[in-house]
This record gives C-alpha cells, structure tokens and sequence, in this order.
C-alpha cells in the first residue's frame, strides 16, 4: 500500500488478470495433459530437455526455501500482536532471535504432518482457509458501509508524495506478485491426487477469482481506515480490524494470520518436497533425497532437508524474502510458458482433458502477459543499486547451472572413460 491507495487497488485488479490467470490457465493444461508426480519439472524437462527441466526445478525447489521461511516470520509477528491484544507484553517483535525461535513452533509440527502425506495436508489446509477467511468476511461485511460513504478513499492518493506513477507501480508490485504466486506449485503432487486430470482444472478456475477477491474486498476497507500509506506495514491488520469491529475482531484477525501462516507453510512445503524427491529418482540430485517413508510412503528426507532450509531462511527480513521469492519463481515460471508453447508445437495429438480455448492467438497471449509483468517488476527492482536482495537472486540463479555441471562432471567420472 506504500505504492498509494489508488496505485494499489489498481495492482490488486490487473495483477490476477495478468500474473494469476495466465499461471492457473497453463497449470490446468499441462497438469491435465501431463498429471506426473513432479509436475512443472516433467513439464519443462519434457518440452525443452533435461538441461532447462533442472534447472526449472532447481530454482522452484530453492525458491520454496525462501517462500515458506515467510511463513514462520510471519506467524511470529501475529503471534507477538495476538499476545499483546489479550493483554501479554512480549519480545518478539523487537528481538530477531526470539522472532526466529517462535517461528519454529510451526515448523516442527507442520513438517511432521507433511510426512503424514497429501490428505493430511489437504484436510489441514481446508481448515486453515476456512478460519482465516472468516474474521475477513466480518471485515468486509462491517467496512463495506464506510466504503459506499467514502468511496473517493480507495484512489487517492493515487501514489505516494514524490513518486511517479512508474515508481509507484514497480514498489508494490514485487508484493502483489508474491500474494499471487504459485498457482503451479500443486502440479508436483499430481500423481498423489485422485483424478488430477478434473480436479486441478476446477481448483484453479474457483481460486483464481476467490483468492483475487479476498485479497481486493479487504484492502479496500483498509483504505478507507488507515488513509497515511506510512502506516501500512506489519500489525495494519490489527489496526483495522480494531477500528472497525473493535478489539473482539482485531483478535480474531490475528488469530486468523497465526493460522494462515500455518497453512501456507504447510502447503508449500507439501509441493516443493516433491521436486528434489523426483530429481533425486531420475539420478539429477544424490540419491538419499528420494527415500520414502516406510509408513506413510512420503519423501521424508527431501522434506526434513527442505524444512532445515526454511529453518535457517526464516530468519531473514520480510521484505528482503519476496525480492528473492518473486525473481526465482518468475525465472522457472518463464521456462514453464516456454514448455506450454513447445509442447503444442511438439506434441499436438497429446490428449489434453483442459486446454486453453482461443487457439494459438490466446496461447501466445496469455504466455507473454506475466512474460512482460515479470521484466518489468525486475527492472524496476534493479534501479535499486546496491540491493542486497537483488544480488542474492543472482547468486541463487546462477547456482543452477552450477549445481548442473558439476552434477554432470560427477556422473561422468562415475561411468569412467569407457561410460
């Protein structure tokens, strides 16, 4: 919201239109033509060749260290405002070891359900949605009034004093990306879901729009509560849902964050585990990572080392973890509409149970969209010289080539001259 009430709204609009839709729509197609265990690493290993599907899998699976160990970072921070509403003051706010010791609370057990399996996770997940988007419906419900009173509240200021729409544009956009991404990540567990070819393309078409809508409805109350885009940051939640519907609802708000933080962190690790599992199986990462569980049949060790990354990742500054975030799972992502494109030029006759309507006009359409967001939030990203988190991107980018070849240097010298 730091970009200006107006600019933000605007964001909240076409970012769906432009970032989420596109991702759902390729999703659907190929999760539905190709519902292999591995999802988007098939898809581009497929199309493109086993060079690119490493590396497609390789920033996703490093990207995820950096998504969930959001999670954790938030959930300690709604966890410090829930304490101090009931009445408790605390330290973790304003001590960066305590925040990162209370973010453990969700990795344990959450990481222990995930080597339960898929069902686990799913039925845990539901439940998470539905007690987060409670308090928000309330919200919205109790807000709306002021919103139809001062409706000129959610446009101006259209940008923040002294910047112009472009620099407006590019400062929030790297946090609408985020809150949009990962429409892709439920792919990697097709061949543990029961009729993927149905069920991801009903997901996608009912998430997209409620996903849009719970996060737009609620920012536009928002804007008409805290009207200094200053005041946007951690614990504006609180603060609107105490001016709104008092301090029962600011409760309810936090809690509600503690639990979304949770099922985010769930859900993600759920889906990035199975990317080293797989790589692991076709002999592209060490063989340890695709050990199955004897009880529950899941990647445990690709899903302890995934949680240990999260773990030491958490500790990091919010702001610093979507940069990083976003330029990672836009790199992979842009593999992925390259494999949509190739695999309809390569394999027209595979059957496709959904397929994107509109022929080729619309395939190249909705490939370039997200193509064209992405250059230009990183462009903007990379007139901030001298960002730590820019470079740090560059540095995970970089490691995949790298892990490559000396991955393949490694299995070279295991085959001998003769291999």
């Amino acid at each position: 919201m730091q970009a200006g009430a107006g600019m933000a709204v605007l964001l909240l609009l076409i970012t769906p239109l432009i970032w989420s839709a596109p991702a759902a729509l390729m999703t659907a197609e190929l999760s539905s033509a190709i519902p292999e265990e591995g999802g988007y690493y098939i898809w581009v290993r497929r199309a493109l060749g086993q060079p690119w599907g490493f590396l497609c899998g390789w920033w996703t699976w490093v990207y995820s260290w950096v998504d969930s160990a959001i999670y954790p970072t938030l959930f300690a921070a709604y966890l410090g405002q829930f304490l101090e509403l009931i009445g408790y003051s605390t330290v973790i706010d304003s001590n960066p070891w305590v925040k990162w010791l209370v973010g453990l609370i969700i990795i344990v057990p959450l990481t222990l359900l995930n080597l339960r399996g898929t069902r686990s996770v799913g039925e845990g997940s539901v439940s998470f949605f539905v007690v987060l988007l409670i308090p928000f419906v309330i919200l919205v419900a109790l807000g709306m009034s002021r919103v139809i009173a001062h409706p000129s509240a959610i446009v101006h200021p259209f940008v923040v004093t002294g910047k112009g729409a472009s620099g407006a544009f590019g400062v929030g956009l790297f946090a609408v990306m985020w809150n949009y991404l990962g429409w892709d990540s439920m792919s990697t567990v097709s061949g543990e879901v029961e009729n993927p070819q149905k069920t991801f393309p009903k997901a996608l078409a009912y998430g997209v729009p409620i996903v849009a809508l719970s996060y737009l409805l609620p920012a536009v109350v928002g804007l008409v509560v805290i009207k200094d885009p200053e005041q946007w940051k951690e614990g504006a939640w609180v603060q609107i849902a105490m001016a709104v519907g008092g301090k029962w609802l600011a409760v309810a708000t936090t809690a509600a964050g503690i639990v979304s933080s949770a099922g985010l962190f769930s859900a993600t690790l759920l889906a990035s585990s199975r990317i080293p599992f797989v790589m692991s199986e076709e002999g592209r990462l060490p063989k340890v990572l695709s050990r199955l569980h004897p009880k529950w049949n899941t990647p445990w060790v690709a899903i302890l080392i995934s949680a240990f990354f999260y773990t030491a990742f958490s500790y990091e500054k919010f702001s610093d973890l979507t940069v990083v975030d976003v330029v990672l799972y836009s790199s992979a992502l842009l593999l992925e509409f390259v494999a949509l494109i190739v695999l309809r030029k390569k394999e027209p006759e595979l059957p496709r149970p959904f397929q994107i309507p509109g022929g080729w006009p619309v395939v190249i359409a909705v490939s370039l969209a997200p193509a064209a967001l992405i250059l230009f939030a990183c462009f903007s990203r990379f007139q901030e010289k001298g960002s730590l988190a820019v470079w740090s991107s560059v540095i995970a980018l970089g490691s995949g080539p790298l892990v490559y070849g000396m991955g393949a240097l490694l299995r070279r010298k295991e085959r001998g001259p003769l291999g």
